[in-house]
């Protein structure tokens, strides 16, 4: 099975290590503790002998930028016997900012970069980038409002009220994402989100007290008005941006008359096999683009063209 991006099988999160303060405490302070930036919702980049590395801070180079202490962190795992934190540093910080210019460190979206990046950097960036999402939008308990803490790791945001006490766990949103095939055609649609030219696979988030399969006919019923047989799980991949599970389909139309729904998507398009081999190839193919590569969409896309090889 090919390894899903941002889901690196190195990885041991150590959930046995979340309740031990003494524990995570000393990883703060050790040498070889690796700090993974969250900044702004961003992630930070150096170019290095022309390659784009993840900025990644040890706990010195914190000290020179954060003399009151290391803060605003969340233990993310272990690989390689390499204990990873990650800590925000968004709030405002004259001299951090400062080493940002100097340094000309490049402040962007983790996706840009995602599948030229080690697979174990990439991971821990999008697991840092999906639980600061998380913790920024829970300050506050959803019970009672009182200011909530950060417990058990950075993976318990608590309620400060004693009377309500309240635990919160981290939530990932579920969605569907499907590729639709007709005899040798395939079915790519588009949003107004996507880069321009781009196509790809129909998904949408599944709702309370549907299925996984419930979800599938429906999106793809809602979006281009097909109906859809032979439903088969392909794989899944975190997508945390911010806080999405990707689930992959396979699945086979009725027939191929579409009727797309312009309020839900902006186009939709059966392509061949022919045609789809050519979006390998911008300088042939009109202008399409296939999934980004670090996404199930391509894979899945990928899956079927091997079919016909």
């Amino acid at each position: 099975m090919i390894q899903p991006f941002y889901a690196s099988s190195a990885i041991n999160r150590h959930g046995d290590y979340r309740s031990n303060d003494k524990l995570l405490n000393t990883m703060i302070t050790k040498e070889d503790t690796k700090f993974i930036p969250f900044y702004n919702g961003k992630n930070l980049f150096m170019e290095i002998n022309e390659n784009i590395k993840p900025v990644i801070f040890n706990k010195f180079q914190l000290n020179d930028f954060l003399p009151n202490g290391i803060r605003d962190t969340i233990f993310l795992g272990v690989a390689n016997a390499l204990n990873y934190i990650g800590i925000d540093l968004s709030s405002p910080n004259p001299k951090f900012d400062f080493w940002l210019k100097e340094n000309n460190v490049i402040i962007d979206d983790l996706r840009k970069y995602g599948p030229i990046l080690d697979d174990i950097d990439a991971s821990f960036l999008a697991l840092s980038n999906g639980m600061f999402f998380w913790h920024n939008t829970h300050k506050f308990c959803g019970s009672c409002g009182f200011q909530n803490f950060s417990t058990e790791g950075g993976f318990v945001m608590k309620c400060s009220n004693n009377k309500c006490g309240k635990s919160h766990f981290p939530r990932t949103d579920p969605a569907i994402i499907t590729l639709i095939s007709f005899q040798d055609k395939v079915l790519l649609g588009r949003s107004s989100r996507f880069p321009d030219a781009m196509y790809s696979t129909l998904a949408g988030f599944v709702e309370p007290g549907e299925s996984l399969e419930q979800a599938l006919e429906r999106e793809v019923f809602e979006e281009v008005g097909i109906k859809v047989k032979n439903i088969k799980y392909f794989n899944s991949q975190p997508w945390p941006f911010p806080a999405s599970l990707m689930l992959g389909f396979f699945a086979e139309a009725i027939n191929d008359y579409m009727k797309i729904d312009y309020d839900e998507i902006e186009d939709a398009h059966w392509f061949s096999i022919n045609e789809l081999k050519s979006l390998e190839h911008p300088s042939i193919s009109g202008g399409f683009k296939l999934p980004r590569v670090d996404s199930i969409a391509r894979r899945l896309v990928d899956t079927w063209i091997n079919r016909f090889n």
